[in-house]
């Protein structure tokens, strides 16, 4: 199992962090990729936090992943948004049936910028949420969208039980159990 996760200057560094170390404790292979303009591995994300990506976007070797996940925060959706390779991806992702998952300002600001939520039920921070489409807006924490292939959630503070959800669409029910356990997760 792999999962791509994308990391701009700017990125929200709670969900980052908590996204790559939940997969990771499921026994997902991540890689994490910077989509920095200037082509650098470490960005500043949005308080000031530094971190280091496996390698940047152009640098992929495959674009073969079960997972594909956009953080949140501002501006690094901008960011995601304005790089043609991650929508690409992303793009590939939608078309191949694939998981595609989003966070906080992404669902509203990367994935409906770029018409990438189709149809599917969402929700996104709630300061986004007036840009989604009402029809498609969701206020639960986190939303699974099976048919869509998509996974969405609202901030930093839902940032866990988003990866959790990751964790379980890909490993099952019982891993994602085995990985909140030691979490100390409700």
């Amino acid at each position: 199992m792999t999962a791509l996760v994308l990391v701009a200057p700017g990125s929200e560094e709670i969900e980052t962090v908590a996204i790559v170390d939940t997969l990771v404790r499921g026994g997902i292979e991540v890689v994490l990729a910077s989509c920095c303009p200037t082509g650098a591995r470490q960005i500043c994300a949005s308080r000031g936090v530094q971190i280091v990506a496996d390698c940047h976007l152009d640098e992929l070797t495959t674009r073969d992943f079960e997972l594909i996940v956009v953080p949140g925060g501002l501006p690094g959706s901008e960011v995601i948004r304005d790089t043609p390779l991650a929508i690409d991806l992303l793009r590939e992702q939608a078309a191949l049936g694939r998981w595609r998952a989003a966070i906080c300002a992404a669902p509203a600001v990367v994935l409906h910028h770029h018409g990438l939520l189709e149809d599917a039920s969402a929700t996104c921070h709630p300061g986004f949420q007036a840009r989604l489409p009402a029809a498609q807006l969701s206020t639960a924490r986190v939303v699974r969208d099976d048919v869509h292939r998509l996974i969405t959630s609202q901030g930093p503070g839902t940032a866990i039980e988003f990866a959790l959800e990751l964790v379980r669409v890909l490993r099952g029910d019982e891993t994602a159990r085995a990985v909140a356990g030691p979490m100390v997760m409700p």
